[in-house]
């Protein structure tokens, strides 16, 4: 089934067959995994959450309006379902003071392209799960999938105010992060 058509493999996930499904997992599975690693904490949390993620698109395949829309649809079931993932363990993840929020930039980020220009995504990505889970969820939310504040703060079940505050703590720290490794970077290779 790996040559047929994505519009020939929905229409066999519809049926329920599962050389549809296998073929379908295998097309768009790293698809839905580059857009867990925003939300999860490792490689191993991703893959939990692509494969719910599948496990919801394949008992809502007739929910997908045409199939140019595919990967849209999966995109908005995998933030969904890492949404849901983190929403179950909110006690614990959102344990996180705002106070911790400085008013004030400590660096001057002046430098801001040219520092991420010398970063790969997996560099970056691997900085991003080591955020505290509120400030990944919040900074991944509006930065990566253009959610405003006021859907966040529904969404995760925090104020307006938390995910502003949230999201002024994950980009100082994912800058403060990011620079210091291309520092080291720099620094090892003598640039």
């Amino acid at each position: 089934m790996a040559d047929n058509s994505v519009a020939d493999i929905i229409r066999g996930c519809r049926r329920g067959r599962e050389v549809a499904m296998q073929a379908f997992y295998e097309r768009f599975h790293s698809y839905a995994l580059s857009v867990a690693l925003a939300y999860a904490s490792d490689r191993e949390d991703a893959l939990e959450l692509v494969n719910d993620s599948f496990l919801k698109a394949f008992g809502n395949m007739n929910a997908m309006k045409n199939e140019e829309s595919v990967l849209p649809w999966l995109r908005k079931i995998v933030v969904n379902t890492a949404i849901d993932y983190y929403r179950k363990r909110r006690k614990q993840a959102f344990n996180v003071s705002t106070d911790v929020v400085e008013t004030t930039l400590e660096e001057p980020y002046l430098n801001d392209n040219a520092i991420f220009a010398q970063l790969s995504a997996e560099h970056i990505i691997t900085v991003l799960q080591q955020l505290p889970l509120p400030y990944r969820l919040v900074f991944s939310l509006y930065v990566l999938d253009g959610f405003a504040h006021r859907e966040i703060a529904e969404q995760l079940g925090i104020t307006e105010s938390t995910s502003r505050s949230h999201l002024t703590e994950a980009n100082r720290r994912l800058r403060r992060a990011l620079a210091s490794q291309t520092t080291i970077n720099h620094e090892r290779t003598g640039r």
